[in-house]
């Protein structure tokens, strides 16, 4: 299931070529760890899809529903992406 979802957010991968790209994600954590409500509060760069590619991959997370970084109910996960260079 990871890796349909996986697949499914590949082909709407970033844009900005042979950069590298960063996003940080804030979600709502369940009582069983899963993630909701998720969105993209930072990106680089801006207008490459990271934001939204960074989201999709939320979709398949479970976290430890006691873990620490988790405040008020949420979790903010920083990604790091490298850009494909074109060609």
């Amino acid at each position: 299931m990871i890796l349909i979802a996986l697949a499914l957010a590949a082909a709407q991968a970033p844009t900005a070529f042979g950069e590298q790209g960063r996003a940080v994600v804030e979600c709502t954590v369940t009582s069983i760890g899963a993630l909701h409500d998720c969105v993209a509060i930072a990106e680089s760069p801006l207008k490459a899809n990271v934001g939204a590619f960074a989201v999709k991959l939320t979709k398949g997370f479970l976290i430890n529903p006691h873990d620490a970084r988790i405040k008020n109910g949420k979790i903010r996960i920083p990604m790091q992406f490298k850009m494909p260079k074109p060609g």
